[in-house]
């Protein structure tokens, strides 16, 4: 199974509304294959996931600093 075999499986499960803000942030930004998919596992995510991901992102920039 490929990567791209993984995205379509994802974006396939994401409902309309996150599929959409989805593209529509890989249109403006530009992706890779990877950040897009990480970008739809995100979509996919709920509220608490989310969160705990803002949490781990908040650790990493807290170690970079230091």
């Amino acid at each position: 199974m490929t990567l791209n075999d993984l995205l379509a499986d994802v974006l396939d499960q994401l409902p309309k509304d996150r599929r959409q803000a989805m593209d529509a942030m890989t249109e403006k930004f530009g992706a890779s294959d990877t950040f897009r998919f990480t970008l739809a596992l995100l979509a996919g995510c709920d509220s608490r996931e989310r969160r705990l991901v803002r949490m781990l992102l908040n650790e990493i920039e807290q170690l970079d600093i230091e």
